[in-house]
């Protein structure tokens, strides 16, 4: 691939390459639309480096990125459970790779309403294990830029677990 080529490839094509995490959804359900592969992943794999940008992964943090997939209906054979053990298995790997590859196809796929949700399940991962650190803060205020949410959407969203920010304990 030529270094423009790089920049133009497609998000499911870039997505694919670079996260395996794509491909164990695809090859678990095989059927399924690559839409609703996409957002599944992405949302996983945002879930997942959130709960992992602390090297940790804290047994509460596994639950509610179950709980935070079983709130999307990406599609009725889409199971949950599924898709939170296939992020983990892959979470360390995920940990290298860039938000944009995430985020890119959410902005397609999602309304802005959507991309909030998105946002407040980062941030219910993010304190399920008693405490949101500033590395995880940063990390969604990060993630919140490439879903292209404003500043206000952040601060709404980590206002709604404002008794687990590290900074005010």
């Amino acid at each position: 691939m030529s270094f423009l080529n790089f920049f133009t490839a497609s998000t499911e094509q870039e997505i694919a390459k670079y996260s395996k995490l794509h491909y164990a959804l695809e090859k678990e359900y095989p059927k399924i639309g690559e839409k609703n592969l996409v957002i599944a992943a992405c949302i996983a794999g945002l879930l997942a480096r959130v709960a992992y940008v602390d090297f940790d992964l804290d047994p509460g943090e596994l639950e509610q990125i179950k709980t935070s997939l079983t709130d999307w209906e990406f599609n009725k054979e889409i199971q949950s459970d599924i898709v939170a053990a296939i992020a983990i298995e892959h979470i360390k790997e995920m940990a290298g790779l860039e938000n944009h590859l995430y985020a890119h196809p959410l902005r397609e796929h999602l309304t802005q309403d959507e991309r909030f949700k998105v946002l407040q399940s980062l941030f219910l991962v993010a304190a399920s294990d008693g405490s949101v650190d500033g590395v995880e803060s940063e990390e969604i205020r990060v993630i919140a830029k490439g879903l292209e949410l404003s500043n206000q959407h952040f601060i709404v969203a980590r206002a709604e677990v404002a008794k687990y920010l590290r900074a005010l304990m």
